[in-house]
């Protein structure tokens, strides 16, 4: 009832949809869902050959597409696949690898987005998938401090390359200094030594 809702307000306000599960018979049933609205739409999952694959997609990116939804399944349609003129995308169910979630997401968030995306995550209540999306936020909440601590370790190890580079340049300056004290250029050419003028005489008449 919620999907109904939800995709006929969608339809009427001009936007186009993608709609992920993890599993095929939850496609097929909303396959069937989509056919009673007449929804026109494609789909991709496991076992959708690659040029099947590649048409589907044609057809819904080209302009003036009728698709108004795209059926996909989460592992197979979640990578590798340009849909930028979805600007929707709905998880009808999560995965426990939040990362896949993520992914299937940015299948509308690709070169050539012009508008928002708005992404919705249809859970039910009291059921396992609160647990499933419960865990998929402390997974993404560790990969975030993990990715934190590695930036700022990056950070203190390039910190302390810069301050040894600058101290060896300090330290071979001080070096050029002490030579130069000790060695002074001189301040004058060289004037050579003038050679010794003969003091004889040739004797006069031979």
């Amino acid at each position: 009832v919620l999907l109904d809702k939800l995709l006929t307000r969608l339809k009427a306000k001009g936007h186009r949809v993608l709609v992920f599960s993890q599993m095929t018979k939850i496609i097929d049933i909303l396959e069937d869902f989509l056919v009673m609205r007449e929804h026109r739409y494609c789909r991709i999952d496991g076992n959708t050959s690659y040029e099947d694959r590649e048409d589907s997609i044609e057809a819904y990116n080209k302009i003036d597409s009728d698709k108004f939804v795209f059926l996909l399944s989460t592992r197979a349609g979640g990578l590798g696949i340009n849909l930028q003129t979805a600007d929707v995308v709905i998880l009808f169910d999560s995965d426990w690898n939040p990362q896949a979630d993520l992914q299937a997401q940015d299948r509308a968030h690709r070169i050539g987005q012009t508008k928002n995306v708005q992404i919705f995550r249809l859970v039910t209540e009291h059921t396992i998938e609160e647990k499933i999306v419960e865990r998929a936020q402390q997974k993404l909440k560790l990969d975030a401090m993990v990715v934190s601590a590695e930036r700022s370790e990056a950070r203190r190890e390039k910190a302390k390359r810069g301050a040894r580079k600058r101290s060896e340049e300090k330290r071979l300056e001080g070096r050029a200094s002490r030579e130069s004290k000790v060695n002074p250029p001189s301040t004058h050419p060289h004037t050579p030594t003038p050679r010794a003028q003969s003091t004889h005489r040739s004797r006069a008449g031979g």
